[in-house]
């Protein structure tokens, strides 16, 4: 299953970039991510590392691509056989950006994860934190 969430927000488009780029940010706009533990701090092509979430659940990744000039990345989550391969893009928009995410993965889980992830995005695109 194929699914796109968008969130619109005050933050300069550089800064919501920023959140994503600095691995040592993502807690503090996703709620749902308590550690990220990489090799390097910030996101890069073929990084792999584990993301750690409630109840110290930790979930491999490696991120696929990344362009800065574009922010735009993408990577790829898997908690023992599900897989999914997350979209990230940073858009200017009038009074701040958008972001959009576009999940692909299974049914279950893109619907499980939705509704967190579009809490998360909201943060993201927040003018303060």
């Amino acid at each position: 299953m194929r699914a796109t969430i968008t969130a619109s927000g005050g933050a300069d488009p550089a800064v919501a970039w920023a959140r994503y780029e600095h691995l040592d940010l993502w807690s503090t706009w996703s709620p749902q991510i308590q550690e990220v533990i990489a090799a390097t701090p910030r996101i890069s092509p073929g990084l792999n590392g584990l993301v750690v979430g409630p109840l110290g659940v930790r979930v491999p990744f490696e991120v696929l691509t990344v362009d800065a000039e574009a922010m735009e990345w993408s990577w790829h989550v898997r908690l023992g056989p599900v897989h999914a391969t997350l979209d990230h893009v940073v858009r200017p928009a009038p009074g701040g950006c958008t972001t959009e995410l576009v999940i692909d993965g299974p049914a279950f889980a893109v619907v499980g994860y939705r509704p967190v992830a579009a809490l998360a995005l909201r943060r993201l695109v927040r003018r303060d934190l």
